[in-house]
């Protein structure tokens, strides 16, 4: 019983730890950018808030980081629609090395050197944000606009977020530079 009771209080705490940093993070309303990054997996809802800002003209370059897998490609298709089809603004989609948060940020650095750049706004899910701002910030310390995505997750995905991101966070720590 003491061991369910330990378990309890230890998931409550990590829970209440975790909130401004997975449910409650900082983030900033869509603005005026250069280019408007959508990081993995580019899903639908980030893809429709990117080709909102760009339809609203506060960007005119969309940036998809997108795996190269075609099974991943099928699960994801507005992403695939926007980078396999001619647009009427400016579309990069490719599939960072590595394939991780960290490998988006790099890539982001380069396109912002390669493209001159001043400004860029990232869009990812909701407990990604923090860690993104942290690995972002790391590799590039220009304008950068952290945009939620506002999608709805369901108990069980807030939860491997908790986790995922929480040791996610531990490999952060253990990195330094981009």
């Amino acid at each position: 019983m003491r061991i369910v009771i330990a378990l309890l209080a230890f998931g409550l705490v990590f829970a209440v730890v975790g909130w401004p940093f997975f449910v409650a993070p900082a983030h900033d309303e869509p603005r005026a950018v250069d280019a408007v990054y959508v990081i993995g997996p580019p899903t639908d809802a980030r893809m429709a808030l990117a080709e909102t800002m760009v339809a609203d003209g506060l960007a005119d370059t969309v940036v998809v980081s997108l795996s190269d897998s075609a099974e991943e490609r099928e699960v994801l298709p507005e992403a695939s629609r926007v980078c396999d089809e001619p647009q009427d603004y400016a579309v990069l989609c490719s599939q960072p090395e590595p394939f991780t948060t960290r490998g988006e940020a790099r890539w982001m650095r380069d396109l912002v050197a390669a493209e001159g750049w001043e400004s860029v706004a990232v869009i990812t899910v909701t407990p990604h944000l923090t860690r993104t701002r942290v690995i972002m910030e790391r590799c590039w310390n220009g304008d950068i606009v952290y945009i939620d995505s506002q999608e709805t997750l369901m108990p069980w995905e807030w939860a491997h977020h908790y986790l995922y991101q929480s040791a996610a966070f531990v490999k952060v720590a253990l990195e330094d530079g981009c």
